[in-house]
């Protein structure tokens, strides 16, 4: 998939692609099913597939106070939408000036004049332009206008709701993972390097590699099996997050990966962490073997629902 950033004198020379915007944070199944509906008419009509996404999230930058804690950093936002067969991502560093675009242009000098759109496939509550006054009514009189297709794609829905980003935030601040890859096609992932701990893993026979998570949605305390991703390939592991309320009063927030299947140094590397299921909640021990035991019990719950979710 080509990336290109910018807004304006793009040169991208595109014959009539399908083409959807939006900020797209999780690229989850509603996301999905829209950028599917623009490679499908791609394919149909010879030409490329574009997805036009904002980077920073656009409500950072119009009302920084409301700003959603996002699931994705931008390369894993533009990793799952390449997973989709897209042709082409357009990032958009969104700012105060963007954001002043009225809607007029951003018809003209954007959709036609930058990519020079054949169609736009928006879904349920799509606006755009200065002040959000761009409406999908609006959209499809000035495609007919102008001369492309606006496709409405009906909103995806699971287990009778409608699948969005801030339901899956939800979830995962809740800790309920499963719910999350179940909105999400895929598990959520924390991804971020690996720094120096204090080593107390490798004492209690489970060293672990301690994660500064880049993401800003983080999921709830507790333990979780998942899978670590890095150059070698997907390892099975049982991640803690938590305070050590057994070794410290008021500790940090830490994000300890015990790798279940792998001896080796990590240190400085970029992992990522995808959450496959929830193992238990966080808890106090009164001694070392107290823990050690639970830890072990851990990683047999873990490797059992890993195994369910691979299976």
């Amino acid at each position: 998939m080509r990336v290109v950033r910018g807004f304006r004198q793009l040169d991208l020379a595109l014959e009539r692609p399908a083409a959807t915007v939006g900020n797209f944070d999780g690229v989850h199944r509603g996301h999905q099913h829209v950028m599917r509906d623009a490679v499908t008419a791609a394919g149909n009509r010879g030409t490329k597939s574009v997805v036009c996404t904002f980077d920073p999230h656009t409500t950072l930058v119009l009302r920084p106070e409301h700003a959603p804690q996002l699931l994705q950093t931008l390369d894993q936002k533009l990793t799952a939408i390449e997973a989709l067969e897209i042709d082409l991502a357009v990032v958009i560093p969104f700012s105060p000036e963007i954001a002043a675009t009225g809607r007029r242009a951003f018809v003209e000098d954007f959709l036609c004049g930058e990519l020079g759109v054949g169609s736009l496939h928006v879904s349920k509550g799509f606006s755009f332009g200065r002040g959000r006054t761009g409406k999908t009514q609006y959209l499809e009189e000035r495609a007919t206008e102008m001369g492309f297709g606006v496709t409405r794609v009906g909103a995806r829905e699971l287990d009778s709701e409608y699948v969005s980003s801030t339901r899956i935030r939800e979830a995962v601040m809740a800790g309920d993972v499963e719910l999350a890859r179940h909105l999400l096609g895929r598990p959520f992932a924390l991804v971020g390097e690996v720094a120096s701990g204090r080593g107390r893993g490798h004492s209690l026979g489970a060293p672990t590699a301690n994660l500064i998570p880049a993401n800003g949605c983080l999921p709830a305390v507790g333990v979780y099996a998942g899978f670590v991703r890095n150059d070698t390939g997907d390892l099975p592991a049982v991640m803690n997050v938590g305070h050590r309320p057994t070794f410290e009063a008021e500790g940090p927030l830490c994000f300890e990966a015990h790798l279940l299947d792998f001896d080796g140094d990590l240190y400085e590397q970029r992992l990522e962490f995808d959450f496959v299921a929830r193992v238990r909640d966080e808890r106090q021990f009164t001694t070392r073997a107290e823990l050690v035991t639970q830890i072990q019990a851990d990683v047999a719950v873990a490797r059992a629902r890993l195994q369910e979710a691979v299976s």
